[in-house]
């Protein structure tokens, strides 16, 4: 019997149990998102609540796009429960029971940044301790996220996170959980110096930090992603939620499906834009004229946040990163009016260039300050953005903030709404 939740939350599915750990796919109805539900089995005990709760809550303390967020934590008269994000994907350990490993392409840059953001849990003080290919899931739209967090404790020390995410690393790779198994051993094309990073791991010779930049130095002359698809990230919005439903299914995970459930359609569970780098037009500009700027996202008519921690990717000039919104199960307009982008410029902008998805409806705004109401912005420019660098003239504003609101996002081949933002630039008057 699931504890007293508050009554934001609405269960939905019984997902299955991690350990003493019950899971449900939920509805946060206050923000309006699907939610991932954990909590503990009425017999535990104080001490496990305890446990559970300073695993939960030293992952909540981060923000990283490699960890899975835990949004809340508390304990109640019987229980203790965490609220954490839904990425509408399935776990390694999934993927290794059908026989499929990640692609090359896909593994390198999901690797290294596990390897990151585990060295900044580490970092902020942080033991996972139960670290396993279960505890890592990965989705056609998100990034790879260590999860399972308040799991019952194997281990208490970094090392042996260290060590466990190599292996986990390893069989993601290779498909397989044959421990003595290497990625070029059984894949063409894959440097040597990938089984060299894992080994290290492995063998617990380094910590996250040096793992993580071991495989970000990796040389990697495959195809890239886009060039080589599989069929599993092609896969529409509906088709994957009921694959990943379907796969827990296969193994006794998945309860109490409903065809009428609101999660057929999760906003998180859509499919990303490929991260193809945009074709590139730039006009001739000197480089000199453009000017600093800072960025945040703007999302006054959602829940306040889309991808905040990839924001400053649009100011980083290099358009092979970008800044993503969320993917959306409708068009956009049928959810809210629009999601954007507040830029503190420091001079005075003559220009701004735009790279971002063709055919993304944008409109060019600005205000001496943000202001309390969406509708109050200066309304400066608007149109489609360009299969190229889109070039927008400013008027002189003096000081203030500068707006770039998407109004209207492109579908996506597999039925979702997206745009990506890869880089914005502003040119002096």
């Amino acid at each position: 019997m699931p504890p007293r939740l508050p009554d934001r939350y609405r269960l939905n599915i019984r997902l299955g149990s991690d350990g003493d750990i019950e899971e449900w796919l939920a509805q946060d109805e206050t923000l309006d998102r699907p939610v991932l539900i954990r909590y503990l089995a009425p017999e535990s005990t104080p001490q496990r609540h305890t446990d559970f709760l300073v695993g939960v809550r030293s992952a909540a303390a981060l923000t990283e796009t490699h960890l899975q967020r835990v949004f809340a934590a508390a304990e109640t008269t019987a229980s203790a429960y965490s609220v954490s994000e839904w990425d509408g994907g399935v776990t390694i350990a999934d993927r290794l029971r059908v026989g499929e490993g990640l692609p090359v392409g896909e593994f390198l840059p999901n690797a290294a940044g596990l390897c990151a953001a585990l060295a900044r849990f580490h970092e902020a003080g942080g033991v996972h301790g139960a670290l396993d290919t279960s505890a890592v899931h990965f989705s056609a739209a998100h990034p790879a996220k260590i999860g399972g967090f308040g799991r019952t404790r194997r281990w208490g020390d970094p090392a042996s996170d260290t060590i466990a995410l190599a292996e986990v690393l390893r069989a993601a790779i290779t498909g397989t959980e044959d421990e003595h198994v290497f990625p070029s051993e059984v894949i063409d094309g894959v440097p040597p110096s990938v089984d060299r990073a894992l080994r290290s791991g492995v063998a617990g010779t380094v910590d996250a930090h040096g793992l993580a930049s071991s495989l970000s130095a990796v040389a990697y002359e495959g195809p890239p992603v886009s060039q080589a698809p599989r069929p599993w990230r092609a896969l529409g919005v509906f088709a994957s939620i009921v694959v990943a439903i379907s796969l827990m299914a296969a193994i006794g995970l998945a309860a109490d499906f409903d065809p009428d459930s609101p999660f057929l359609y999760p906003l998180s569970a859509a499919p990303a834009v490929p991260t193809t780098t945009i074709p590139i037009d730039v006009p001739s500009v000197d480089e000199t004229t453009f000017i600093d700027a800072t960025v945040e996202v703007y999302d006054p008519l959602g829940d306040g946040t889309e991808s905040d921690d990839t924001a400053d990717n649009v100011l980083d000039g290099n358009r092979a990163t970008a800044w993503l919104t969320e993917a959306y199960s409708r068009p956009l307009n049928e959810i809210k009016d629009g999601v954007g982008l507040v830029f503190n410029v420091d001079g005075v902008p003559g220009a701004m260039y735009v790279t971002g998805t063709k055919d993304t409806v944008y409109r060019v705004g600005w205000g001496e300050d943000i202001p309390d109401d969406p509708t109050d912005w200066e309304h400066i420019a608007g149109g489609t953005l360009q299969a190229s660098t889109t070039r927008i003239q400013l008027p002189f504003r003096a000081g203030g903030v500068w707006r770039l609101w998407l109004a209207g996002l492109p579908e996506t081949p597999d039925g979702a709404h997206q745009s990506r933002i890869a880089d914005v630039q502003f040119v002096a008057s």
